[in-house]
């Protein structure tokens, strides 16, 4: 089995509220260094940026996740990753027509860039992407599955995760991995939640320096999508191990 340091958690500058450098190449160079060879780029309720990333990341020799972070009706985040950029468009589509279509004003709001492998902006995404959906976190959950990928809760401990804006997880909204802002929270916080669930902590990066070593491995018997996805699902032998 092997042990992979990982980080799927990441902003681009697709994400109003990240900036304008994480670029991929800026961020595939400073994962690298981190020694981090796993990551995903989840960005807020879009996915514009992420074939580029996956691109640029595996020319680095880093596999990437195809992900984003959506904000269910319940304004809780949660991050969703699927085996295929096919699968993350499909999923991302519906997505956009649960949302409400209000122009992005950046100067007010923050720029929304779409960027190419040459780190060059090509474009801005043109509604607002810190908005909640209409969707609610179980039909965003059964849409995720329904395209065979994984939901894993963000920061749990902190505002927007589901333990923080819901104030408990009953036994129908459990999940096998939940995401945690900092490590030692961790056993308040698995004492609040049903069944055997394992944690993730990733960098949640918005800006490069806020890229750091990796905080946990994926236990997985090869690099691949399939393996990410079953070590998230705690399936099979896979997992994940905070370090």
């Amino acid at each position: 089995m092997l042990e992979v340091p990982g980080d799927l958690h990441l902003h681009s500058c697709l994400s109003p509220c990240a900036d304008i450098t994480m670029l991929p190449g800026e961020v595939a160079r400073r994962i690298a260094a981190r020694g981090i060879r796993i990551a995903s780029l989840t960005d807020h309720n879009a996915a514009c940026n992420v074939a580029v990333f996956q691109r640029t990341f595996r020319l680095s020799g880093i596999l990437l996740v195809p992900g984003i972070e959506v904000t269910t009706a319940e304004e809780v985040h949660l991050l969703c990753y699927f085996e295929t950029i096919g699968a993350l468009w499909t999923f991302s589509r519906k997505l956009l027509a649960s949302y409400p279509r209000i122009v992005n004003d950046p100067e007010r709001f923050g720029y929304q860039l779409v960027c190419n492998e040459r780190d060059e902006f090509v474009g801005q995404f043109p509604f607002l992407l810190s908005m909640a959906s209409l969707l609610s976190l179980e039909e965003v959950r059964a849409l995720v599955e329904q395209l065979e990928g994984v939901v894993v809760p963000s920061h749990l401990d902190r505002r927007y995760g589901l333990l923080y804006q819901l104030g408990l997880v009953t036994s129908g909204m459990e999940f096998p991995t939940y995401e945690i802002a900092h490590k030692i929270n961790i056993e308040t916080i698995r004492s609040k939640l049903p069944g055997h669930p394992q944690f993730v902590s990733n960098s949640d990066a918005h800006n490069l320096d806020s890229i750091g070593l990796p905080r946990y491995v994926l236990e997985i018997e090869e690099l691949s999508v399939h393996e990410v996805l079953a070590a998230l699902r705690h399936e099979n032998g896979r997992g994940v191990r905070l370090l």
